[in-house]
């Protein structure tokens, strides 16, 4: 009983710092004060929103206290250049790309699963044309693959009963997926297309990425300059 009363005496004891050696040490292990609730961030749908907000003023934005941060191709929000006292960075305004299904890269997919991915999924232009009407071609009725090298492919596509046209499919095709926020232009990248056949029947296809991602640092870049014409005022960084 006696020694339960002492050790609540000494844990309502403080702790105590100790000079040794030239260092600082307490004598009980202390626990930093949870600091006080943040604003509550401001979450947007578009970009255009986001600039919308900074023109309104909203929460009394002053250009000088405030950054524009585009974090990625997807992400970009509005911080306090200088942190607080525990550290922390206050975000007044933030918006991510509210997007839908993205393409599946890198699977095989059947002739009009492949072409309305196409259609709804990426820029429209004349690779995206060619691409189309290539897949389309090839699978129009049954297609044999008659060479493949590793580099690009030959199919026999069967027009009718006895006419038959050699077509090359490219294995390198420069598109413009829907991949960042839709107020800026979309970055384009190579993407290998390849096609997939058994036993003469209709081929699967497939776009596989082959820029290594650098479409991201495009994307992003994209998204400063846009927003360093909109007239803000307050300094956008990557």
């Amino acid at each position: 009983m006696l020694k339960e009363f002492l050790e609540k005496i000494e844990s309502m004891v403080g702790a105590k710092l100790h000079e040794i050696h030239g260092r600082n040490y307490a004598d009980r292990q202390v626990h930093l004060v949870a600091p006080p609730p943040q604003v509550q961030t401001l979450e947007l749908l578009t970009l255009s929103g986001l600039v919308q907000a900074i023109h309104a003023e909203i929460d009394q934005l002053d250009p000088r206290a405030w950054l524009v941060h585009v974090r990625d191709h997807q992400m970009v929000q509005v911080v306090m250049r200088e942190t607080d006292e525990y550290g922390q960075r206050l975000t007044v305004l933030r918006v991510r790309l509210a997007d839908g299904e993205t393409f599946p890269f890198g699977r095989f997919l059947d002739r009009e699963e492949f072409v309305i991915g196409l259609l709804s999924r990426f820029v429209p232009d004349a690779a995206l044309d060619e691409l189309l009407k290539q897949a389309s071609t090839l699978t129009a009725e049954r297609v044999e693959i008659a060479e493949d090298d590793g580099i690009s492919q030959r199919a026999t596509v069967r027009q009718g009963v006895a006419l038959k046209d050699k077509a090359t499919v490219k294995r390198r095709v420069l598109l413009k997926p829907y991949r960042t926020f839709r107020e800026v232009a979309q970055p384009s990248s190579e993407f290998v297309f390849r096609l997939r056949s058994q036993d003469g029947q209709v081929p699967t296809c497939a776009l596989f990425e082959a820029d290594g991602g650098a479409w991201k640092l495009e994307a992003a870049t994209t998204i400063k300059t846009w927003l360093d014409g909109q007239g803000l005022n307050i300094p956008v960084v990557l």
